[in-house]
């Protein structure tokens, strides 16, 4: 099954998440990575191809070593995966 799109999951030690990008005017053209903040309900990033989704690693991890910015994802702990239709479906049911 082709997958519908990509999405960068950082995994570190016992946990794994999937990553947003941030994006405004002090920013790359692009934005970078970053980690939910589940307070705003912030939805996860998800690439075209999977050429963007390294694109996007590649420049978080510029910027982050650029400008010293150790609040971001690193580029060794970064994967990225596809993501199939049934994945992207709406959950149905009770407790939902």
């Amino acid at each position: 099954m082709k997958p519908i799109g990509y999405i960068v999951m950082e995994s570190c030690e016992d946990y794994e998440q999937a990553l947003i990008l941030r994006t405004g005017n002090e920013l790359p053209p692009g934005g970078i990575l970053d980690w939910a903040d589940d307070r705003r309900r912030t939805a996860r990033a998800m690439f075209a191809s999977r050429a963007d989704a390294v694109a996007a690693i590649n420049r978080t991890e510029h910027y982050r070593l650029a400008f010293g910015d150790s609040g971001l994802p690193e580029k060794k702990f970064c994967s990225v995966a596809p993501v199939s239709p049934a994945a992207a479906q709406p959950k149905e049911g009770p407790g939902v």
